[in-house]
């Protein structure tokens, strides 16, 4: 599952209050961070700031546009030349600025008051973007491979090297388990034992002590790791795997 590091400019106390509500709300299904910002400038200060430095930055703006001397548009617009990747997400009760919001390539355009319905959709249709989009540089015993996220299935460790097996096709690299564990825990991946780390997108269930992936793909689960990867994959598929 996609965590949520969220930037927010909201110059209206209530509107930041009901936004920070929203989200507890959904935290359970969306782990997130909420950081606020007041003024268009001290938020730009921040993330120039963490683009001078190589920081980590946020994966999701919310941008109030009416927000004083310096209006969302424009600030969303110069954090997008910094940060092309990032999802800037505009919040305003006037629709009529709908269209200036998507000239700063906006991700969406939400209307205030936010509902828990409206936020839910944002938080799945970006982890779904993630999911899409999201690839693994492998360093391979015959060069350097770019692996779609969503086609791995696992990776097995084999005495000195790791195995990444897709669903087509599987790639011999010489960096360990851990690393590759270490990298990819926050995009949906579990180490159900000592020697597998397997992609919970591909989970289709457990049976006798292994799960089973897609192409019916069987492997151990540690019993010391059950109850935990049980507790992870709710969080990641949600209540209807249950």
């Amino acid at each position: 599952m996609q965590y949520f590091m969220i930037y927010v400019c909201e110059d209206r106390k209530e509107h930041s209050t009901r936004l920070s509500e929203v989200c507890t709300a959904l935290s359970d299904d969306y782990p997130h961070t909420l950081v606020f910002f007041s003024s268009p400038e001290d938020m730009l200060e921040k993330m120039e700031q963490l683009y001078e430095n190589h920081e980590k930055i946020p994966n999701l703006v919310l941008l109030d546009i009416e927000l004083g001397q310096m209006d969302g548009i424009t600030l969303g617009k110069r954090i997008k030349q910094m940060y092309p990747e990032v999802y800037i997400v505009f919040v305003t009760a006037y629709v009529e600025y709908a269209v200036k919001g998507y000239e700063a390539n906006a991700f969406r355009y939400l209307l205030k008051p936010i509902s828990e319905e409206v936020m839910h959709s944002l938080f799945r249709d970006i982890d779904a973007e993630y999911k899409k989009k999201k690839k693994l540089s492998v360093k391979t015993t015959e060069g350097e491979m770019i692996v779609n996220l969503q086609d791995l299935l696992y990776i097995s460790a084999e005495d000195k090297y790791t195995i990444l097996y897709t669903k087509e096709q599987y790639f011999v690299s010489d960096y360990s388990l851990k690393h590759y564990e270490e990298q990819l825990v926050e995009q949906g991946f579990y180490r159900i034992h000592r020697k597998y780390l397997i992609n919970m997108y591909h989970h289709k269930g457990i049976v006798a002590g292994n799960v089973v992936l897609t192409k019916d793909c069987r492997l151990p689960v540690s019993r010391k790791r059950m109850a935990d990867y049980q507790k992870q994959l709710f969080l990641y598929l949600g209540e209807d795997i249950v």
